[in-house]
């Protein structure tokens, strides 16, 4: 019998890459604010879906689960617009999930937080030991649900992990999710839809971007680990190479060009100049650590990002 996963916010950018991966091996189980029809589920590789409200009662939360996988959560747009939902959802709903989970003998918890917890912008070294400044509401209220997983895993509760994620990106399962704001995939649905990429500043700050496919590998990794693995509790999930976010646009337009056989220029805003920006290293050594292989694939991740957006956002005008 496969074990089960719940992954909450499993339709999302995040939650849905990881369902259609966890579906190959165990029995996966997502929660959602609207009631799934049997095509999304399809779509995701599931064969259930719960309501989100439902995990906030002990009495409805599912059956033998084995692992949680926690994504849900408002983004950071809707962090700065509803600051008090931001805490309700992100904070409080965190807690009340976790507890569901420990009172119904779930034995694995995996949040996922955002490197932002850090400092924003990110800067020099930094490491599952470097001090937290969160600066933004959604960074503010991760670092606050981050403790209550921290504390049920010192006092023996629940085998937990936080997962503090980079720059994430990729295609979604599905068009219809709302992540087009992030830096990678927005280019790389500005080429297909404008036939050209522009920046809002000159390029030259470093980040560090992952590949979905890598991010989705590493839970999978975690989930399937014995109980005597993971000893840590957080880990930094990036790809462990800063890029300059003008390098990343640049390679956007070079593959599109190896697709689609067009050259695309790259808009910068006027009279702006080439700064010296301060250096990241995004230290994934402790993930390394534990058996974890980051391949960084970032052409064949992005080819498979324009490939989608061309088929759901090409414009035939």
């Amino acid at each position: 019998m496969r074990k089960k996963i719940l992954i909450t916010g499993g339709v999302g950018f995040v939650g849905g890459r990881l369902a259609k991966k966890l579906s190959e091996n165990f029995e996966v189980i997502v929660s959602s604010r609207n009631i799934l029809n049997e095509d999304v589920k399809k779509l995701h590789g599931i064969n259930k879906g719960v309501l989100h409200s439902d995990l906030l009662k002990a009495e409805y939360f599912p059956e033998n689960i084995f692992a949680v996988i926690h994504l849900a959560a408002l983004n950071e747009w809707d962090c700065v617009k509803y600051p008090s939902e931001a805490i309700r959802v992100n904070i409080d709903e965190t807690r009340i999930i976790l507890e569901n989970s420990i009172k119904t003998g779930v034995t694995r918890f995996i949040y996922f937080s955002t490197a932002h917890i850090y400092q924003s912008p990110l800067i020099g070294t930094i490491d599952e030991d470097t001090l937290t400044f969160p600066a933004h509401p959604y960074a503010i209220t991760h670092k606050a649900a981050e403790d209550y997983i921290i504390a049920a895993a010192l006092q023996k509760k629940m085998q937990s992990v936080v997962i503090r994620l980079s720059n994430s990106f990729g295609a979604p399962i599905s068009p219809a999710v709302n992540r087009w704001t992030l830096l990678a995939n927005d280019l790389s649905k500005q080429a297909v839809e404008n036939k050209k990429l522009k920046l809002l500043s000159n390029g030259c700050q470093y980040r560090d971007f992952v590949c979905l496919t890598d991010v989705a590998n590493c839970i999978e990794k975690i989930v399937s680990s014995d109980s005597d693995k993971f000893k840590k509790i957080v880990y930094n999930l990036g790809s462990g190479v800063a890029v300059k976010v003008i390098d990343m646009a640049t390679m956007i337009i070079d593959i599109y060009k190896d697709l689609f056989g067009e050259t695309i220029p790259l808009e910068l805003p006027v009279n702006v100049i080439p700064t010296e920006e301060s250096s990241l290293h995004f230290s994934i050594d402790r993930l390394l650590s534990e058996g974890v292989v980051i391949k960084n694939d970032f052409k064949k991740e992005l080819t498979e990002l324009l490939l989608f957006c061309n088929r759901n956002f090409k414009n035939n005008d």
